[in-house]
């Protein structure tokens, strides 16, 4: 009818638009209520609340003993996984543990030296606090996405750990956002960020259709290990490397990519589990999924200890899928698969990566969510 409007809002119709265009409250970040941990609080208890919440990190705060926890303001940094178990490689003689010993004793020497680390503070770990950055949550609405994923994510202004870090990192994955008060009220992490743009790929043109090949991600050097390297030694190497996670390889000629073992699989781990870290990846893996890749951890004392206690309780907490030989609901892409079939994947099935394999089932590449948020940031500088 006349003058009635039955217009729509005009949708970005470029990444720039979208971009720079876009602020942090048009993220609509769920509401939550960010789990908080003491600096001065052990491990055992950090481990122990990141396991019950089902969460890889959490933003550390400073208090004074008199303090009540909504009172602790002085925000130290985040924590994850990553970092309690780099400091717990840093306290341990990796030599005298696994060189020339069997499995078994490198399972107990793990589970010994898991719980006296587990009395520490997080104030005395080696590492802490550099996989996140923060922004004062009043600038929601004059920090565009662009801003966000560029200084934020991608670029961060300060990487390195809080205290005592050897290592910078060069890219975050997490921004906490505080009140005038002091007090964390939402975490952005680049999930959050590639979910939405899955959802307004329209705004990408082009790029929509290019393939893996064609960005880059098909040609890429693939870390990765075999099947039978210890977790313990995976996850050194991983931080060696600056990885977050590794590719596990079948050990054949054939290097066939098995499996993806990351810090999301530690994502329950508490300090008395950290014998489980002496299994061959594999098997690891195949206990974390509930498969009957056992091989020489088949041992009933193997199946009672704290590493399949761990294990089972990581495999109740999973759907039932399909799965290979270690049991992963493994997500792959092709070289031909274009940028929107890679963003619909991670998206639909909640993870950090894909690896892009060819028609013999070897890895030729991985897209990570960074990827794709660098290259859409790529491509709205382009516009």
């Amino acid at each position: 009818m006349a003058g009635e409007s039955t217009s729509e809002p005009v949708r970005p119709t470029s990444a720039r638009t979208l971009l720079t265009s876009t602020k942090l409250q048009g993220l609509r970040p769920k509401s939550q209520t960010p789990v908080v941990l003491r600096f001065e609080c052990s491990v055992d208890h950090a481990l122990k609340v990141l396991s019950a919440q089902k969460i890889l990190s959490a933003p550390v705060v400073a208090c004074s003993e008199s303090d009540a926890p909504d009172d602790c303001t002085d925000v130290i940094g985040f924590i994850d996984i990553r970092d309690v178990l780099v400091s717990f490689l840093s306290d341990l003689d990796m030599v005298k543990c696994m060189k020339g010993q069997s499995m078994l004793h490198c399972m107990h020497a793990l589970e010994e030296a898991g719980k006296a680390f587990g009395t520490k503070k997080l104030q005395d770990l080696h590492e802490l606090g550099g996989d996140g950055t923060f922004l004062l949550d009043t600038g929601m609405s004059k920090v565009s996405v662009m801003e966000l994923v560029h200084n934020g994510f991608l670029y961060p202004r300060e990487t390195k750990a809080v205290h005592n870090g050897e290592h910078s990192r060069t890219v975050v994955h997490r921004v906490g956002l505080f009140n005038k008060t002091g007090h964390i009220t939402t975490i952005i992490s680049q999930s959050d960020v590639v979910q939405w743009l899955q959802q307004h790929q329209a705004s990408l043109g082009a790029l929509k259709g290019m393939t893996a090949r064609q960005l880059g991600w098909a040609d890429k050097q693939i870390k990765s290990l075999p099947a039978k390297t210890p977790a313990i030694e995976c996850l050194a190497q991983m931080h060696q490397s600056g990885l977050s996670a590794i590719a596990i390889t079948d050990g054949t000629d054939s290097n066939q990519l098995i499996g993806n073992f990351s810090v999301s699989d530690l994502r329950s781990i508490e300090s008395e589990h950290f014998g489980s870290l002496a299994l061959p990846v594999g098997e690891f893996l195949a206990l974390d999924h509930g498969l009957e890749y056992w091989g020489i951890a088949d041992h009933e004392h193997v199946k009672a200890s704290p590493a399949a206690v761990f294990a089972n309780k990581r495999r109740q907490e999973r759907e039932p899928g399909p799965g290979d030989m270690v049991g992963q609901s493994l997500v792959t892409c092709t070289p031909q698969d274009t940028f929107s079939t890679i963003i619909d994947r991670i998206v639909e099935h909640h993870l950090h990566r894909v690896y892009v394999v060819n028609d013999r089932g070897q890895a030729v590449g991985v897209v990570t969510l960074t990827d794709l948020l660098r290259r859409v940031t790529e491509e709205a500088r382009k516009a």
